[in-house]
């Protein structure tokens, strides 16, 4: 084989082998959004585990992503809105409310999305809910540290801020009392308000990885079966007797 052929070949062949990889990448993506979507689908299922507000940090390993329920008043003079949130197209923030619990710490829960042209600031005030309220809703994570600049909006009768990424440690600086090391996203149900608009969490999408293994797999295929097909061909058309060999091109 010469130089320049089996340095060709070699090439196709690391080609191939790539190609196989990130197909094979491609499935093991699926199997763990295959395995998050099933996981989420029993944890809507459950009933819901109860928390008893700041108290709760030692659960919180077992409770993350769970359904939960937990129970309180809001503290609505000190609010928090999630900037740069989308709903159906429109720009709008997450509002961001302590849940105070009986222990005197809070429960962060994010009431859902409110529409805001500039997708930073609003007026939870509008959506105000007074009284004892029972939030049911998913645990989140909050990271520990490392989340982007705070803005104040309102820091006279009522305190409110905008973040895009908050953080645990940013967060507790700013409240008065104790806040537990978790997010509660409220799930819609019987007597929650419309507005702000709480939506149940989506599943992963798991279609595009399956459609991308295969035409990695394909493109490998292609890559290998290929040049010997062609040359395969080149072959036959210059044996004596076939169609393209027996062609002469008239002298002048």
């Amino acid at each position: 084989m010469k130089p320049r052929t089996a340095l060709a070949a070699g090439a196709v062949i690391l080609l191939a082998v790539t190609c196989v990889r990130l197909g094979f990448w491609q499935l093991s993506r699926l199997a763990q959004k295959r395995a998050w979507n099933s996981a989420q689908r029993e944890a809507l299922a459950a009933p819901p585990i109860d928390l008893e507000g700041v108290r709760a940090d030692s659960r919180w390993p077992g409770v993350r992503h769970r359904r939960v329920r937990v129970a309180g008043h809001y503290d609505e003079t000190h609010q928090v809105l999630l900037a740069g949130r989308s709903h159906g197209g429109s720009p709008g923030v997450h509002v961001v409310t302590p849940l105070r619990t009986e222990d005197g710490g809070a429960v962060l829960v994010d009431r859902g999305w409110t529409f805001a042209d500039d997708a930073a600031t609003a007026r939870p005030q509008e959506t105000a809910e007074p009284g004892e309220i029972i939030v049911t809703g998913i645990a989140d994570s909050i990271p520990a540290a490392g989340g982007s600049p705070w803005r104040a909006i309102e820091s006279d009768t009522v305190t409110l801020w905008s973040v895009r990424r908050p953080a645990l440690d940013s967060l507790r600086s700013r409240f008065p009392y104790a806040v537990a090391p978790f997010l509660v996203r409220q799930l819609p149900g019987p007597g929650v308000p419309d507005r702000p608009v709480r939506e149940k969490p989506l599943p992963l999408d798991e279609s595009m990885h399956l459609s991308y293994a295969v035409q990695w797999f394909l493109f490998a295929l292609i890559l290998v079966a290929g040049p010997p097909i062609v040359a395969g061909a080149r072959r036959r058309a210059g044996r004596p007797g076939s169609a393209e060999s027996d062609l002469e091109i008239p002298k002048r």
